[in-house]
């Protein structure tokens, strides 16, 4: 039995400019983020032939199918074409946080699978080669409207600034190797469930759809991937700093699409700013999912309390720094 265990991310800063539509036009696309310590975990094994099916897959949904072709899942269908296995196949899921709440559970998913498949045929695979096939699954095969920086995530673990080159290709610079330096900034942070789950896709169309119209917004949030990474590497981001930055982020990307925000994440996002948060965002597409936002140690009762009030839900995070790993049972 295979299971491997991938983390969900947090991205703070660039989201959008990972979309080919945006790096194969500008140079590159740049992001910041860091994968947090709540995971998705893939169990793969040979399914018996005692029973009727030959597949069976248990996620939020059971099927219980004798072709590929029968699979309704998409990631589940194209990941055993990829990587052409035909087997009696038992696969399973269990999630930490729900899919479609902006923490890139589609792309943890994927790799995830794609992981434990490699290690069920016993094929050895680098982290840059599981990224990036992961990437081609859901951009290429699926066709999906969305970056490839949820991949790189999910893949390498830890807090990094990744680039996507107009040539396809991508670097991934880790912040620090420390990791007290991401510790240090999730400490000056609070995550919220705002109770929301949305169909990113239906947004990420849209703002792809609109990236040449929103390209000087895109360069800007882009330049503020790299402004971060540089504060961060000199260890000149205090919590005022980080707090702006974030601010003007989420401004910034909440006109790449209309459907980014909403009266209700607007109104929980002033609610934090009048407690005395000094700034946030939605992660993810926006729309829904997880509010993140940036507060003095002196203000968090009172903005845990007003979030609380409002029906927004505290959700505890730490930094995650392995990445996707693999265990087996005999």
């Amino acid at each position: 039995m295979i299971i491997s265990r991938t983390p969900l991310r947090i991205s703070f800063a660039g989201g959008g400019t990972d979309l080919p539509s945006f790096y194969t036009k500008h140079d590159y696309g740049a992001v910041l983020s860091c994968s947090i310590n709540k995971y998705i975990y893939v169990t793969v094994k040979e399914h018996s032939k005692i029973f009727k099916e030959k597949i069976r897959l248990n996620y939020s949904d059971t099927e219980t199918v004798n072709t590929i072709d029968e699979i309704k899942n998409p990631i589940l269908r194209e990941c055993l074409r990829f990587l052409d296995i035909d087997d009696h196949i038992y696969i399973s899921t269990i999630a930490d946080a729900q899919a479609s709440t902006g923490l890139g559970s589609s792309s943890t998913f994927c790799v995830g699978l794609l992981h434990a498949l490699y290690s069920y045929k016993n094929e050895p695979v680098s982290r840059g080669k599981l990224a990036e096939e992961a990437a081609h699954i859901e951009l290429d095969v699926l066709k999906r409207p969305m970056g490839k920086q949820d991949h790189y995530s999910a893949v390498f673990g830890g807090m990094n600034y990744i680039r996507f080159n107009d040539d396809d290709s991508t670097s991934i610079t880790p912040v620090s190797s420390k990791y007290e330096v991401a510790e240090n900034i999730f400490s000056k942070m609070i995550l919220f469930w705002t109770g929301i789950v949305r169909n990113s896709e239906d947004i990420l169309y849209q703002q792809d759809k609109n990236n040449d119209k929103n390209s000087v917004i895109l360069l800007k949030m882009r330049e503020q991937s790299l402004e971060m990474f540089n504060l961060i590497k000199n260890g000149d981001l205090g919590i005022e700093v980080l707090g702006d930055l974030i601010h003007k982020g989420w401004k910034m990307k909440s006109k790449l699409a209309p459907n980014i925000s909403n009266s209700n994440i607007s109104e929980a996002y002033e609610a934090a700013l009048s407690s005395g948060a000094l700034g946030g965002k939605i992660l993810g597409a926006g729309g829904g999912g997880f509010l993140n936002v940036i507060v003095p140690e002196s203000r968090k009762n009172i903005v845990i309390a007003k979030m609380l009030k409002i029906g927004l839900k505290q959700f505890k995070v730490a930094p995650d720094s392995s990445g996707t790993t693999i265990s087996s049972i005999s």
